[in-house]
């Protein structure tokens, strides 16, 4: 899903990111968005850089067009994956399904938002897993990538997952096959959706709190 994006003439460049060490090795952990997290989400997206923003968007878009983009993402049949550190929300992968096509399969538009600092550090591929067992777990058989032709990092996760790229008009689209829904896959959606409940309703605890009396 792209929002509606001013044009601009001169678009910037984003480097091509380098190898990535594993995400593993990072701190923070990976979990389900749920819908209570809304304001979570908008927070994470109102600190992208104006080159992040600009990427993910594939143009200029407002203060008031990520608000509304937080809502439809908690509010419609998207889902979202989250990469928190220390509470808070540096990363974002969207999965959104795509109106039925006739004698194609099922497909969704996957997209990524990652804070300047955790950049180049493997977090998109490690979310990119995540949605696909989404994907799997929903009957999608295909993900579909669209970057700006000068998104290096995009390209790089897109290529590294055995996407096939092509240009469509002034984006570049990758597309990958999901795997077939499992007993494992959906088991582990399900353990990963308490994770999720959990987790955030402590962390909605935790900032409820008076500042004197939180743990950080």
């Amino acid at each position: 899903m792209t929002l509606s994006a001013a044009p601009s003439s001169a678009a910037p460049q984003a480097p091509l990111a380098p190898p990535s060490p594993a995400v593993a090795r990072l701190p923070g952990h990976i979990r389900k968005l749920v819908p209570a997290e809304r304001e979570v989400i908008l927070a994470h997206l109102l600190r992208l850089d104006p080159l992040s923003r600009f990427m993910r968007f594939g143009g200029v878009v407002s203060d008031g067009a990520l608000a509304r983009h937080a809502t439809r993402l908690v509010s419609g049949d998207a889902s979202a994956i989250g990469y928190f550190v220390d509470g808070e929300l540096r990363a974002v992968a969207e999965l959104h399904p795509l109106g039925t096509r006739p004698g194609k399969p099922a497909a969704a538009e996957a997209a990524f938002s990652v804070e300047r600092p955790w950049q180049g550090k493997g977090i998109g591929s490690a979310l990119m897993k995540h949605l696909v067992l989404l994907a799997q777990n929903r009957n999608i058989a295909e993900l579909q990538v669209v970057f700006l032709p000068n998104n290096g990092p995009m390209r790089n996760l897109a290529v590294h997952h055995a996407a096939d790229l092509q240009l469509d008009d002034e984006e570049m689209v990758g597309r990958m096959r999901a795997p077939r829904a499992t007993f494992f896959s959906q088991a582990r959606e399900f353990i990963g959706d308490i994770f999720a409940v959990l987790s955030s309703a402590s962390a909605l605890q935790g900032r409820m709190l008076p500042p004197h009396l939180r743990g950080n």
